[in-house]
């Protein structure tokens, strides 16, 4: 799939287009970055919508099943990133993502105990992430979590529930340690 992106950039170059829509994958202007290895799954009715200046480090997986990834302007996705949305995704302009990040807008159902887990199915639930926002590394963000603009989250936090107000957060579940 890799191969397949870089060829379509290629050709955006070449033909010095501003927009591609290749069906279920978008992307928006010719400047991107995408690390060896990096690799974007998307099946089931899946759609992702790329901004321009989109850095993927290497190794970053994206997976869309069924869902929506929508990624702004002048985003960078450090080595090891991960995406997966069932439902959506929803990422602002000009934001950092540490290493080994996880994001995921679904978990998996577990209230049975009649029912094996991996039988009981999945919920899931939008992931909005403002602009301007630090995500540092090993930071998991889980389903149903908005994260407003202006925002740091340090190293090793757990985001289960929203931050709306500017700050830094730490902790899991992360907390407000500074005020900006």
């Amino acid at each position: 799939m890799r191969k397949y992106i870089m060829l379509c950039i290629g050709l955006l170059r070449l033909f010095n287009k501003k927009i591609i829509n290749l069906g279920r994958l978008k992307t928006r202007g010719i400047k991107y970055f995408i690390g060896k290895s990096v690799r974007f799954w998307i099946h089931s009715r899946g759609y992702c919508d790329i901004g321009t200046k989109t850095w993927f480090s290497d190794f970053c997986n994206l997976e869309v099943n069924g869902g929506n990834l929508k990624l702004g302007y002048n985003n960078f996705f450090n080595t090891n990133c991960k995406l997966v949305a069932m439902s959506e995704i929803t990422i602002g302009d000009n934001n950092l993502f540490g290493p080994n990040v996880v994001i995921v807008d679904h978990k998996h159902e577990y209230s049975n105990p009649n029912n094996l887990i991996c039988k009981q199915g999945i919920s899931s639930a939008p992931v909005k992430i403002g602009s301007d926002v630090w995500i540092c590394a090993n930071v998991v963000i889980t389903q149903g979590v908005t994260i407003g603009n202006h925002i740091v989250v340090a190293a090793n936090s757990v985001i289960s529930k929203d931050l709306l107000e500017p700050g830094v957060y730490a902790g899991s579940p992360a907390k407000m340690v500074k005020k900006l």
